[in-house]
Order: C-alpha cells, then structure tokens, then sequence
C-alpha cells in the first residue's frame, strides 16, 4: 500500500477518514464505467455516520421505507455483514444519491 493510502484510508475494510476520501472509492465510479463497485455495508454506515445522519435520515433522503420507532430495514441491511442472511447490496441509485448529498460527486 502506498504512503498516501495509508493516510486516506484506516486499517478497517477500505473506510476513508473523510467524506471526500469517498470519492476516491471504486463506488464512487458511474455504473456505466465499468469500474464501480458496489460499497461495502461498512463504506455505508461510516458515510451515514460521517454525515450525522441516522438509519431513518438515509431513508427519508433515498426514499426507501422507515419507522420512527424502529428505523428503516432496508438501510439496516445495507449495512449487515456481507454473507448474513439479512444482507442486502445498495442500490445504485440510492447510495449515487447518498455521495450526491454529501458532496462527494456532483450528479448521477
């Protein structure tokens, strides 16, 4: 890994320290680029994290169901453990809307 890896990313599934270190990810790529690589569920919560965002906050911005008591299961499994019986992949729309919304890429 190089110098300046070390310092974007932490030691932990490829997490960047900042919100803009996201687009340096391959999710960060456009569909059609043939380089984008769905985020991992990790990627996910620490972006929502980063943003101060809640489960139901994600759900509201991306428009997939939630509940004030209970949250929102859709974003709950998009940040399952991979192999997990409850994981679920991001659509790409949704987290494309996620990266819009915290500046990291200008448009779909």
């Amino acid at each position: 890994m190089s110098e300046q890896n070390q310092i974007y990313l932490t030691e932990k599934k490829n997490i960047p320290e900042s919100v803009q270190g996201f687009a340096k990810l391959p999710s960060a790529n456009r569909f059609d680029s043939g380089e984008f690589e769905p985020p991992t569920p990790e990627q996910i919560k620490a972006l929502r994290q980063m943003l101060g965002m809640s489960q139901n906050d994600l759900a509201k911005l991306v428009g997939v169901t939630w509940n004030a008591k209970k949250g929102s299961t859709a974003v709950r499994k998009w940040e399952t453990a991979v192999g997990k019986p409850e994981y679920r992949v991001i659509r790409y729309a949704e987290w494309r809307g996620l990266l819009v919304h915290a500046g990291v890429v200008a448009k779909f």
